[in-house]
């Protein structure tokens, strides 16, 4: 079933990093901008701006939704672009206006030039980011909003406020300096997400990221991810987390190769892929495992369409996938067994 731009919106803020309550280090590029106590602040608030913003694209996201649009069954990515052209749009709209704006009035307003309108989008489109935007509480001082169709080739500059507080306008900037200074193919989404650990050195440290993405999950749930984490750091795996396009995959390898790795996505939610490559050195605990985990090591892994007893894409290149509810629960003990077996092979010829 397709996910609507509401779930998306649902998803998006679900992944928001939460505020700790931990000191995190600004890099000297971004204090000779803004001040540091009004990047403190101004993350709090861009933060607090992004759940309404979230809420209103779950409220009012069917109106702006393009339905026709279907990702692929297996898809871990949002396809933000092609499914959801919209927030898309919304979002790039306001990365531009917090990278290129410059804050004026006391940090009250963000002077942006004309040229933050993309010559690729009609007027049409960015009229109705603009009006979307507005709804938020957003202001826009030298563009009618209520004009129809208006000459914004012909705007040289305008300014942005948000009078429900001002202090939002100086962390929307800082997070749009970090996105486009700290940005790579691993990591994207850093304004979106509002990641503020990434303005100290331009990373968010995997194990971290693994924290803030399970916590929504049941008490048993994260002891038995935690569990593995730890199991897999004593056997000398590393843990990598990657951030692309609202896909979080927080991933342990061990000489490059991938063995297992957590993932958030929108539309598989949270999962397990797993990548064993010892299974027959040991069948015999295999068979005491529950059935219906039996029957996920017997399927094995690889791509579908060269495989003749499978013969069509059933995502396994990522592995054997295990969703995280609470029929994984009940084979908690021999997952961790599983898992063991599997790290005690490595290195072995």
């Amino acid at each position: 079933m397709r996910k609507t731009l509401g779930d998306l919106a649902e998803h998006v803020k679900s992944i928001i990093v939460p505020d700790t309550g931990e000191a995190y280090a600004i890099h000297p590029d971004f204090t000779c901008v803004i001040a540091e106590e009004s990047i403190r602040e101004g993350i709090t608030a861009f933060r607090g701006f992004l759940y309404r913003l979230c809420d209103a694209f779950v409220a009012e996201g069917d109106a702006y939704d393009v339905k026709t649009k279907v990702a692929h069954g297996y898809e871990t990515r949002s396809g933000t672009s092609m499914y959801y052209p919209f927030l898309g749009h919304v979002r790039n709209l306001l990365l531009g206006m917090g990278y290129h704006g410059v804050l004026a009035g006391d940090g009250h307003l963000l002077v942006v030039g004309g040229s933050v309108f993309n010559p690729k989008l009609s007027v049409s489109k960015s009229m109705e980011c603009l009006r979307f935007l507005a709804g938020r509480g957003l202001s826009f001082a030298g563009v009618d909003v209520s004009a129809k169709k208006p000459e914004l080739s012909q705007i040289e500059s305008f300014a942005v406020s948000y009078p429900a507080h001002p202090a939002m306008l100086a962390g929307m900037k800082a997070m749009a300096m970090a996105e486009k200074k700290f940005s790579t193919l691993a990591n994207w989404d850093i304004f979106m997400r509002c990641d503020y650990r990434t303005l100290g050195n331009g990373e968010a440290d995997a194990v971290s990221t693994l924290i803030n993405t399970i916590a929504p999950l049941p008490g048993a749930m994260r002891d038995l991810i935690m569990r593995l984490h730890e199991r897999c750091l004593e056997n000398g795996l590393t843990c990598e987390a990657e951030i692309k396009d609202f896909w979080i995959l927080v991933k342990y390898t061990y000489k490059r190769k991938v063995l297992w790795g957590l993932n958030k996505s929108l539309n598989k939610g949270f999962e397990l892929s797993v990548k064993p490559m010892h299974t027959a050195q040991y069948a015999d605990a295999i068979e005491t495992f529950p059935k219906a985990l039996r029957d996920v090591i017997a399927k094995g892994h690889g791509c579908g369409r060269k495989r003749p007893e499978i013969g069509h894409c059933d995502g396994g290149c990522r592995g054997l996938r295990l969703l995280l509810d609470e029929g994984l629960l009940g084979m908690r003990d021999s997952i961790v067994t599983w898992f063991d077996r599997e790290l005690a092979y490595l290195g072995k010829k």
